[in-house]
C-alpha cells in the first residue's frame, strides 16, 4: 500500500508516462500543441523528478528525526520534523509488542515495531492500527531484541504462534 507521501509522486509519474505515450503515438500531431508536445512531456518528467526528490527528502527527514530510548521506567519515543512530539510509554502499561513486515520492509531488512498498551482499542477492518508507540523502520534483529527487552521489562510473556 502507498504511503500518503507517495501518492502525489505516483500520480505525477502516471501522468508523465501517459503524456509520453500520447506524444510517441502522435496524439499531439494534429493539435495546436504539436510543437509543444516535447516540452509538455519534458515538463511532466521534470515535475515527477522534483516530486520524487521532495518525497525522498521528507521520508529521510522523518526517519532521521524518529528517536527512541529505553529509560528506567518507560520507553520514550521522539518524532517529528517541525512539530516535535515526545511519547513516554511506561513499561507497566505495555501489553504486547508486535513485529510487522510488509514486502518492501523485507526487501530493505527492516520491520515495524508496534507497542500495544492498556486501554487501546482494536483497529477495525480497513482502519490503520492505532498503537500508542510505533517504531516504523527498525532493523529486523534490533526489532526482535527490542521486543524481547520490552516484554521482559513489562513482565509479559511472549506468545508465539505454532507453525
Amino acid at each position: 500500500m502507498l504511503s500518503e507521501q507517495m501518492v502525489p509522486t505516483v500520480i505525477i509519474f502516471i501522468a508523465a508516462v501517459l503524456l509520453l505515450i500520447a506524444q510517441a503515438s502522435g496524439a499531439f500531431a494534429k493539435t495546436p500543441l504539436a510543437s509543444w508536445g516535447f516540452y509538455i512531456v519534458l515538463g511532466a518528467w521534470a515535475l515527477f523528478v522534483l516530486a520524487f526528490v521532495i518525497t525522498f527528502l521528507v521520508a529521510y527527514l522523518t526517519y532521521a528525526n524518529y528517536l527512541f530510548m529505553l529509560d528506567d521506567n518507560a520507553l520514550k519515543i521522539r518524532r517529528g520534523i517541525l512539530a516535535k512530539e515526545e511519547v513516554a510509554i511506561p513499561y507497566r502499561q505495555i501489553q504486547d509488542v508486535d513485529i510487522e513486515q510488509s514486502v518492501s520492509d523485507r526487501v530493505w531488512g527492516v520491520a515495524r515495531l508496534a507497542i500495544l498498551t492498556a486501554g487501546r482499542e482494536e483497529a477495525k477492518e480497513g482502519e490503520e492500527d492505532t498503537a500508542e508507540g510505533v517504531l516504523p523502520a527498525v532493523d529486523r534483529a534490533l526489532a526482535e531484541s527490542l521486543q524481547t527487552e520490552l516484554l521482559k521489562r513489562a513482565d509479559v510473556e511472549k506468545v508465539t504462534e505454532g507453525k
